[in-house]
């Protein structure tokens, strides 16, 4: 689906196609298998991504429960909340930028520019892939930079991603706590 995605935002001739008319299209031009294309990237990047948000948010939470607690007669459950989703956010930025990193370079070669090509010689070539291999995108950025080329664009990420995740873990507790359910890291 994220190579139909892709497809759709990178390439003029996917832009007006819906899932139901794309998907036929992306099999037919570029295989079956280009549905799988990019699925160890958005697996490097969304795990990570996950599991800094979610484990990070409730593990941080419950320390600042017991943190906040030494200095505070009683806790006011906003603070714990806001302290711990700042932090997860920060948590999932860091864990999943070299997966954002190898996405956008998976993907790389379907925003390079398309020569026209008549029918017979596109045929002659064979499908077309719109993806890079895992293993290629992260060579060719380890290439570019060493290890510190996956954290570039990493400050931006944590201003712009940031916010947006401090601000669901935030919604997330406060809805848990409008249901009647106790406050994340509160038991």
């Amino acid at each position: 689906m994220e190579s139909l995605r892709i497809k759709q935002v990178t390439d003029e001739s996917y832009q007006n196609d819906s899932l139901l008319t794309g998907l036929p299209k992306l099999i037919q031009q570029d295989g079956f298998l280009s549905l799988f294309g990019g699925m160890w990237a958005m697996l490097a990047k969304q795990v990570p991504y996950t599991f800094g948000k979610q484990v990070s948010f409730d593990v941080l939470a419950g320390f600042f429960y017991k943190f906040y607690g030494q200095f505070l007669e009683i806790v006011n459950k906003w603070l714990v909340s806001i302290s711990a989703a700042a932090c997860a956010s920060l948590a999932a930025c860091l864990l999943s930028q070299p997966g954002d990193m190898i996405l956008t370079e998976t993907y790389s070669a379907s925003k390079a520019p398309k020569k026209k090509k008549t029918r017979r010689a596109a045929a002659a070539e064979g499908p077309s892939s719109s993806t890079k291999p895992f293993g290629v995108a992260v060579s060719e950025i380890y290439q570019r930079g060493g290890s510190a080329e996956f954290f570039r664009g990493l400050s931006t990420r944590i201003l712009h991603v940031g916010m947006i995740i401090t601000s669901q873990l935030v919604i997330y507790d406060l809805v848990k706590q409008m249901l009647g359910l106790p406050a994340t890291g509160s038991h």
